[in-house]
C-alpha cells in the first residue's frame, strides 16, 4: 500500500504546528524559569539586607518584644526564600518537561519529513518507470513501421 502523498505533507505539516506549539510552551517556561531564579536571587539580597538593618536594630534593642520582632523579621524572609526555592523547583521542573516534549515533538517532525521525502522518491521512481515504458514502446513502435 502506498501512501498518498498529500496526506503525507498533511501530516508533516501537522506535526511542524505541534513541534512550533511545544517550541513556544518550552520557551515559555524557560523564561519563568528565569524568572523563579531572578526571585530566588533578589530574596537572597532581601536577606542581607535584612541581616544588616537587624545588626542595627540589635544594637538599640531595649526589650525581649524588640528582640522577638527582629528575630520574625529574619524568619519571614528565610521563609519566602524558601517559597522561592519551592517556585524555582517547580518552574525547573516544568521546563524539563516542556524540552523532553519538545524533542519529542522535533523526531516525529523529522520522522514526518522522512516519509514525505520517501514518497516523493518513490514516486518520481514511479514516475520514471512510466515514462521508461512509453519511450520503449516509442522505439518498439518505430522499429516496426
Amino acid at each position: 500500500m502506498t501512501i498518498n502523498s498529500r496526506v503525507a505533507r498533511s501530516v508533516r505539516d501537522v506535526r511542524a504546528k505541534l513541534r512550533d506549539l511545544a517550541a513556544a510552551e518550552h520557551t515559555s517556561a524557560a523564561s519563568h524559569t528565569a524568572m523563579a531564579a531572578a526571585r530566588v536571587h533578589d530574596e537572597h539580597a532581601r536577606l542581607e539586607d535584612t541581616l544588616d538593618e537587624a545588626e542595627d536594630a540589635l544594637e538599640a534593642v531595649t526589650c525581649v518584644h524588640q528582640l522577638a520582632d527582629i528575630h520574625s523579621l529574619v524568619e519571614s524572609q528565610r521563609e519566602a526564600i524558601d517559597a522561592a526555592v519551592v517556585s524555582h523547583t517547580a518552574a525547573t521542573e516544568l521546563s524539563e518537561l516542556s524540552a523532553a516534549r519538545l524533542r519529542a515533538r522535533t523526531r516525529q517532525l523529522k520522522t514526518a519529513e522522512r516519509v514525505v521525502e520517501l514518497v516523493r522518491h518513490e514516486r518520481a521512481r514511479r514516475d520514471s518507470k512510466i515514462d521508461q515504458r512509453r519511450n520503449d514502446d516509442l522505439v518498439t513502435s518505430a522499429r516496426r513501421r
